[in-house]
Parts: C-alpha cells; structure tokens; sequence
C-alpha cells in the first residue's frame, strides 16, 4: 500500500531552496512508494506557478483554492468531489452577504473560484467582523464556512469542503487508510487537515493559529519540528520512521516543543 503524503505549499515548504533540493531527493528515492499530494489555498494557475519558482517535485494530486478543488496530474476531478461540495451551495447570496461588510476587501478576480470567495480583511478592522459575518451567513441559512488565515486572509467556501475534508475524499479515491496517511502543515487554515485521525507534522515555522490549536489538542500522533520548512517536513519523516536518518547530515537533536 502506498503512503498518501500532503504537503500545504505557502507556509510549510516553500522559502528555502536548500531544504527543498535536499526533501526533493529523498522523495524521489521512494517515488514508487508515495502518492505526493500538495495542498494549498491559492488558485491553481497561483499554485502551479508556486510550484515552477520553487523548483518543486509534480505532484500526483493538487488540493487547490482552500480544498474546493482537486487536480490530478493537471486534470480537474470536478465531476464528483463537485457534486458533494456543491450541495445547498449559493455563491451569488454569499457574496451579497460578503458586500456588506466594507472591511472585506475582495482578492483578485483570479482567486474568486465558483467554490471560493476570497477577501483581504482591512488592517484597520476588528477581527469581530469574522464573527459577524459568520453569524449573519448562519442567520440566513446559507451553508458556508470562513477560513481565517495569516492574520488577514477570509476564504468563504461551502459547508461540505476544506483541506481535510478534500484530503478525506483522496483517501477513499486511493483506499489510503489513516496509518498511510502523513499530513505535513504550518497555516492556520491547516486545521482541518490536522483533525484527520493520521500522523501530522507541523513545521517549526508554523503560524500562531495552527501553533495555539495544537498545544490545545496535543494529539500524540502529531509531531512538532524542531526545524522550519522543508527541513521540518524532513525532520518529520525521520520522526515517523518514514525516511531513514542521513549519515551526512547533521542535525540538532529533534525534539518535540
């Protein structure tokens, strides 16, 4: 059985080249035994464009737009993971409710997705206005989710969908059980993907979101790096036994914070 790995892209590998050379190359040794799946809040085009910069090894799947999309090998799985997500789902009457709210201040049209509303909240806003809106889309009886992440950035999605829930979906596709399943993740909107019953790694670099829900829940079948990163996701997979430790490589002694 192969192991269903998931990385999220923005805060957990990108940002150190050397890190990621090095993760590549142990990657690729047991390519035959993984299925390499990247998660990630940005567009797909954002996230392919990520990719390409970063020099980072194609994936076997692509969890895009905060798990309201997933591509495998470039092609869209629309067809079922969109008929379970798109149930009671009314993006015109959610984006109306998102107008009212002056301190949200939509992203670029290329990160409005049929599945996802993206806003910038206003540096000057009270975070409130997450609450706010949150209780007015349940007052009206519209089934959707706000994903709150990086301090600033509002996701409005279906009901049905996120990164776990998207992840959930793959490991039934590929009958990956939860002891297959290595979840590796440093943003707040990760969350969902670390209440996944399976082994988690979360990087050294992790936002205070994800950092303060983990010290709270202190599950033991997640691990804490030590290291940021790439590095971290490395540290991780030696934890877990999943890679061997490298003889060449030196690290501080891991330990768990």
């Amino acid at each position: 059985m192969k192991l269903l790995l998931v990385i999220e892209l923005d805060n957990t590998l990108v940002n150190n080249n050397q890190a990621i050379a090095a993760l590549n190359q142990r990657l690729e040794a047991i390519g035959n035994q993984i299925y390499l799946v990247y998660v990630t809040s940005r567009s797909y085009a954002s996230s392919r464009q990520m990719i390409a910069q970063a020099q980072l090894l194609k994936p076997d799947y692509l969890i895009a737009s905060v798990g309201t999309e997933i591509y495998q090998q470039g092609l869209l799985l629309q067809k079922d993971w969109a008929n379970q997500i798109s149930q009671d789902w009314d993006r015109d009457a959610v984006w109306a409710i998102a107008s009212y709210f002056s301190a949200l201040i939509p992203q670029p049209k290329s990160e409005q997705t049929p599945y996802k509303l993206s806003f910038r909240l206003d540096m000057d806003a009270s975070l409130e206005v997450i609450d706010d809106l949150e209780d007015l889309l349940a007052f009206t009886g519209l089934q959707a989710q706000v994903i709150f992440s990086n301090g600033r950035d509002i996701d409005i999605i279906p009901k049905n969908s996120n990164k776990g829930k998207a992840t959930a979906y793959l490991q039934q596709l590929l009958q990956a059980q939860s002891d297959a399943t290595v979840i590796c993740g440093g943003s707040g909107n990760d969350i969902s993907l670390f209440q996944q019953p399976s082994a988690g790694i979360i990087v050294g670099n992790a936002q205070t979101q994800l950092l303060s829900w983990y010290y709270k829940t202190h599950y033991p079948w997640h691990f804490l790096a030590h290291y940021p990163g790439a590095a971290g996701i490395l540290e991780g997979l030696i934890y877990f036994n999943i890679l061997p430790f490298p003889n060449n490589w030196r690290w501080a002694t891991p330990h768990q914070r």
